[in-house]
């Protein structure tokens, strides 16, 4: 693995998920003529109590909130629930994720597998969000969970891809060689638009991020699987950067499926 991967184009400004604003303002009090060696002792207080939290100038509050010190604990889970962050913030962020995992790794497969696990520990706490968020929008302590695949499914290509991703995946299908077998399809994905991969590793496929976010999705939602990323686009000239997400389900889901449907 000689060669470094690296951008094919510079990433486009854009958002995507968290915003900020900082404001900072400064006051001078002219000097007087007569030096004072004993300078007021509450001066410093008061000058440090005007100053408002970096947390709050960061992420905002109420105005009783800024005369103290808040806790990140503190603050509403659902805060940042439709927050931004640029694109090309994202894209300079996964690039560097590739290339520190580039340097680790002695093979694709490798790369690849290194890829997944990260992948994998986000989908986890992506989960715990998205279903944490849901139990307070529910007012619901127990809230119905579901148990059958379809819907699943649903949830992972809509919602759990939409929340990373800005939007739903491209399609879900059912392979027709294997009952067990199911596919999200994605036409064009953020991760793999601006990553250049040397022709020496042309069988790299960056996507197995989301394979693994998925199978962490997966696996806590008790539906365990095996998910790997498998580029098509030779397949679809419309569609170049095409990739298959294809989720291998364990046997004791689909022997569950078949004793809930009866």
């Amino acid at each position: 693995m000689s060669q470094a991967i690296g951008y094919s184009t510079t990433p486009p400004a854009g958002s995507s998920r968290f915003s900020s604003t900082s404001l900072y303002s400064t006051s001078q009090n002219p000097s007087s003529s007569t030096i004072n060696n004993n300078p007021n002792p509450n001066r410093r207080e008061s000058a440090r109590s005007s100053i408002v939290p970096i947390q709050q100038q960061l992420f905002g509050g109420s105005t009783t909130q800024q005369q103290g010190n808040v806790n990140i604990l503190d603050r509403s889970i659902n805060k940042t629930k439709n927050a931004e962050i640029a694109l090309s913030t994202w894209a300079f962020l996964f690039a560097e994720v590739i290339s520190y995992s580039q340097s680790r790794s002695d093979s694709i497969a490798d790369l690849e597998k290194r890829l997944s696990t990260l992948g994998y520990d986000v989908g986890q706490r992506i989960l715990s969000l998205i279903l944490l968020r849901n139990t307070q929008t529910s007012n619901l302590k127990d809230p119905k969970r579901e148990h059958r695949l379809i819907p699943i499914l649903q949830f992972v290509h809509t919602q759990i891809y939409k929340y990373v991703f800005g939007k739903p995946a491209d399609g879900l299908e059912r392979s027709s060689e294997a009952e067990d077998e199911y596919m999200l399809i994605l036409n064009e994905s953020p991760l793999s638009q601006f990553i250049s991969v040397p022709k020496d590793m042309s069988d790299l496929s960056c996507e197995s991020f989301t394979a693994g976010l998925v199978e962490g999705v997966l696996d806590g939602l008790e539906v365990p699987a095996r998910v790997t990323a498998h580029w098509v686009g030779d397949q679809y000239p419309d569609h170049p950067q095409r990739t298959v997400i294809l989720i291998k389900l364990d046997q004791k889901v689909m022997d569950r499926e078949e004793s809930l449907g009866k």
